[in-house]
């Protein structure tokens, strides 16, 4: 739910010109607001993910900047029906929206200062459609800018794509990369007590079709409780692992790859990329914020007779790809010649609309890269994680596209066309976007 403040600009110069109380009026509009948006959570500036200007009539805009902060800005130009017949000097103030409006969006298109706007009626269901949807990719935006991504360890040796520079997105994003040394997850892994790992045992066995037993699982389980440990101790929103380290995959204690722990991570809400990838863990935040799935993945090959792409990933996962569904937990093959074998999810995305997600460092700045098109339906479980048919709304041709925007060989993938929002996102994020 959007945590959104409203601000609602007021000018008593206006007050003679009608007949009744006009501060009284315009509060009544703000409570019909209120009501008419049941899906925000309205709270104080302090605790908002975004802000609300209701402009109802002209005012001065030097005194409405002040109280935007630094959230994102959804400004509506609202009125309350049609006009009233015999239209004169008290309803150019009253239903002056149409000149309050550009009075304060000329100065944050003067600042540089992205917003979203909105003109109608506040008994119109389109309307409210509307500054609902606005206000959730504000809202999201507003959390993405304030997010804490774990940082835990480096990129996998070579892994230049996956990285970005720390300094330069947080001073081009607000986005903060927390530094995390690999060993703690270890230390975190180590002090799991057995209940926790036993509660968790019998939360997994309630949700998934478990056919992994043994030291993998266990390892699994312990391992899903020390990221949550993880999580906690650094509030982090989201985090990229590279777990092929002495610390993680390839140490005594914890033994092997994290995939489950990272997927259950993100199926809850945080979500984790593999291999240090900082550039789609932001992607994947952005695509949770948005209320789809965080499914991180990669596009592994092609059929040219369907246009089809094969979506899979190394064991991640996110069960909002395929929601409702049952998933079978099994032994991770891609690690099969390990010592230990942890456990992945096994889940197909059914057939829908369907949209992936990138982010990517371009020069000096960053940019969201987004594609949208189908899941097929098509399953491919013999690779033994996440998977599904893809398909690009243009063909292949958007492959290409895709890979000139600057994507990884990683994105997020979701089901819904949120090509629009997250184009949204990038705007308040203060980003480009390119859709494929």
């Amino acid at each position: 739910m959007p945590r959104v403040t409203l601000v609602e600009p007021y000018w008593d110069f206006w007050e003679s010109s009608v007949p009744y109380d006009l501060r009284a009026d315009r509060a009544a509009i703000g409570e019909a607001v209120r009501r008419a948006l049941p899906g925000v959570e309205w709270v104080a500036p302090e605790d908002a993910d975004a802000t609300l200007v209701l402009q109802t009539m002209a005012t001065p805009p030097a005194w409405t900047l002040p109280l935007l902060g630094d959230r994102p800005v959804v400004v509506w130009a609202a009125h309350r029906g049609a006009l009233p017949s015999g239209f004169d000097h008290a309803a150019i103030t009253t239903e002056g929206a149409t000149v309050g409006a550009p009075m304060l969006t000329s100065l944050l298109v003067r600042e540089g200062r992205p917003f979203e706007l909105v003109l109608g009626r506040i008994d119109d269901p389109a309307t409210i459609d509307a500054v609902a949807e606005a206000l959730r990719v504000a809202a999201a935006a507003g959390r993405l800018r304030r997010a804490r991504i774990g940082r835990v360890g480096r990129p996998l040796d070579g892994y230049a794509c996956v990285d970005a520079d720390d300094a330069l997105l947080r001073s081009a994003t607000g986005i903060e990369l927390v530094p995390i040394d690999p060993a703690e997850v270890r230390e975190l892994y180590v002090a799991v007590d057995d209940d926790r790992v036993r509660e968790l045992e019998a939360e997994t066995r309630a949700r998934y079709d478990v056919e992994i037993a043994g030291d993998g699982l266990e390892r699994s389980l312990r391992a899903a409780c020390a990221i949550d440990d993880l999580v906690a101790r650094h509030r982090l929103d989201a985090g990229a692992l590279n777990g092929h380290v002495p610390e993680i995959r390839f140490g005594p204690e914890i033994g092997i790859a994290p995939s489950f722990a990272l997927g259950r991570a993100t199926t809850n809400g945080v979500p984790w990329t593999e291999v240090g990838d900082v550039l789609t863990a932001v992607a994947m935040l952005a695509t949770k914020l948005l209320g789809g799935a965080a499914q991180y993945h990669e596009l592994e090959a092609v059929d040219y007779e369907t246009g089809e792409l094969v979506l899979a990933s190394s064991g991640e996962f996110d069960l909002a790809l395929a929601p409702g569904a049952r998933p079978r937990l099994v032994a991770n093959d891609w690690y099969a010649a390990d010592p230990h074998v942890g456990a992945c999810a096994v889940l197909t995305a059914p057939a829908g609309p369907a949209t992936l997600a990138a982010f990517a460092q371009v020069g000096d700045g960053f940019r969201m890269i987004v594609a949208e098109g189908a899941f097929t339906g098509r399953a491919f479980p013999a690779t033994g994680t996440a998977n599904g048919g893809f398909r690009f709304d243009r063909g292949l041709r958007a492959w290409a596209d895709w890979c000139r925007a600057g994507a990884n060989h990683h994105s997020s993938a979701t089901p819904g066309a949120l090509g629009p929002a997250l184009e949204g996102v990038a705007r308040h994020l203060g980003v480009a976007c390119v859709r494929v």
